[in-house]
């Protein structure tokens, strides 16, 4: 019996750590207008995980309309230039319903220093928002998990 709880236990314990960790190092800041703070990698380099290089910092401020605004920085979360940055990018909602992943593409514009954008409806919870915006012919990812 214990053999068969100690499985239990190891299988399932493998099966929340499957999950991927995230792409870039892990963050601890704050957001300075109140939302949740990602790293902003290459997108070229998103398959190494939390190994992947920061280049940017990016905060994800929500409204209750679905209005989504995200904002850039730098490594020591000073507001980036966004003249260096194409003016618009796009972004993926990916929620979880009946076992299988779905996903909405949506674009977004730069306006008054952030990329705006009205986001679909994420019909269940928790959900992801992946960001991708170019610098020059370099694609910048960042992803924002497990929103509620």
């Amino acid at each position: 019996m214990k053999r068969i709880i100690l499985l239990a236990t190891v299988l399932l314990s493998a099966g929340a750590l499957a999950h991927d960790e995230g792409h870039g190092p892990k963050l601890n800041d704050s957001g300075k207008q109140g939302g949740i703070v990602s790293p902003v990698v290459d997108a070229a380099e998103a398959s190494k995980g939390t190994k992947a290089a920061l280049l940017y910092k990016a905060e994800l401020v929500r409204s209750e309309d679905g209005t989504v605004r995200i904002y850039y920085y730098d490594k020591d979360m000073k507001p980036l230039d966004l003249a260096k940055l194409d003016k618009s990018g796009k972004a993926v909602l990916s929620f979880k319903k009946n076992k299988k992943w779905n996903k909405e593409e949506f674009a977004l514009n730069q306006t008054d220093g952030a990329y705006v954008a009205k986001a679909p409806k994420a019909l269940s919870k928790p959900f992801n928002i992946d960001v991708v915006v170019k610098e020059g012919n370099k694609e910048l990812l960042t992803a924002f998990d497990n929103l509620d």
